[in-house]
């Protein structure tokens, strides 16, 4: 039996007769899920969230229900087919289709694995459901769909940002890496993104934080999404120390003194213990709080795998370990970047294995990973 070829466009009838049998087709959701005996097909019409169905990331595909449905007795899960939901959706390939904005036809984006996350009905559409996408989609293709630009992609000033790292630095050009950072990833800075002095007035922070609140403090998807730092008016006083960022169950802390051009940082896990000193001062502080922030939040391609030191020093050597002492939170916490990949290493410590994030704009720089990739890795998308 013929198959249909990826990122190629086809009517619905050439797409079922590629699967099934036409008679054997039962429709659901006004025909976006076609459910055969051994394959479940789903012809998505894709855009911007949160109305139509749309992609995450490069490998994350969210469904949207445009309508009230009712084709499943889950009680969570109720707007979707059940034969795509959970363990017995293993049962059926599961395969995608999708029709952009500007064409009549499907095309066929792969397959989706059994999705386990559903989101209810909320005033926008009438529920959504999960599901992960191989292979990843092409970034060109994403942009096609609905995705959101994909912005500056020339990494060259970053990498030399970063490299300036090594050498001796002052805390203005240390700023200006964090800068240079922010605007290769989130794009232009506009003036209403940072706090006005009559907004911090009275409000004592050190120099480098404060010059973040001016500049681009009201951005908070830049600096907070996993952890989250701190808003001007949210800064507290604790053993003469300012508290300025937290890890997003409060499992970790960070903070300051509360004045200074570029103070030091200090750590601790749990509020009874003794802050100790990260080893780092606020401005670099700042830029690992960014690349922390975008691998994990923003990154649209990315991998994350536990693996061991064998293979992780394999993946390093290709990347520049950024030349700022590691967190120490999770046991360490290393950042490296080169070519527009971005990626850090976390519980690291014993030399025998540690936990990878790696992110990037595009798929691009990733390909790199593609001979270490294995099934047992938690995510891939590249």
């Amino acid at each position: 039996m013929a198959l249909p070829q990826l990122y190629q466009s086809y009517t619905t009838e050439k797409i079922v007769s590629f699967l099934g049998a036409p008679s054997e087709a039962q429709s659901l959701c006004n025909g976006q899920w076609l459910i055969l005996p051994e394959t479940a097909i789903c012809l998505a019409n894709v855009g911007k969230e949160p109305k139509t169905s749309f992609f995450e990331n490069g490998s994350r595909f969210c469904w949207v229900a445009d309508q009230p449905y009712r084709v499943n007795n889950d009680t969570s899960s109720y707007f979707v087919p059940a034969q795509v939901v959970g363990p017995a959706a293993k049962e059926r390939a599961i395969h995608l289709f999708a029709r952009p904005r500007d064409s009549t036809e499907f095309l066929y984006l792969g397959k989706l694995e059994p999705s386990y996350c559903m989101v209810p009905p909320r005033g926008e559409n009438h529920g959504m459901a999960y599901f992960e996408l191989r292979p990843a989609l092409p970034s060109a293709l994403w942009v096609r769909l609905g995705g959101a630009p994909l912005g500056n992609l020339d990494f060259t000033a970053v990498d030399r940002a970063l490299d300036s790292l090594r050498s001796p630095t002052t805390v203005e050009d240390r700023l200006g890496v964090l800068q240079t950072l922010v605007e290769f990833w989130h794009g232009p800075i506009r003036p209403e993104d940072g706090y006005s002095d009559a907004e911090l007035a009275g409000i004592s922070s050190p120099m480098p934080l404060r010059w973040w609140y001016r500049w681009a403090g009201k951005r908070d998807n830049i600096m907070s999404g996993q952890n989250r730092l701190y808003k001007p008016t949210k800064l507290t006083v604790e053993d003469n120390l300012l508290h300025f960022y937290i890890e997003n169950q409060g499992c970790y802390q960070w903070s300051t003194l509360s004045n200074g051009d570029d103070p030091p940082v200090f750590g601790r896990e749990e509020s009874k213990d003794p802050w100790t000193q990260e080893g780092m001062t606020l401005s670099e502080q700042l830029i690992l709080t960014c690349l922390f922030e975008a691998v994990t939040c923003h990154a649209k391609y990315g991998a994350w795998a536990a693996l061991d030191e064998d293979k992780l020093s394999e993946i390093t050597s290709k990347l520049s370990r950024v030349a700022i002492a590691p967190w120490r939170w999770i046991n360490g916490t290393e950042f490296y970047a080169g070519q527009g990949a971005f990626l850090y290493v976390s519980g690291r410590t014993d030399r025998e294995w540690g936990y990878m994030c790696i992110g990037a704009k595009t798929e691009q720089p990733l390909q790199f990973l593609k001979p270490y990739v294995s099934s047992d890795w938690d995510h891939v998308a590249i």
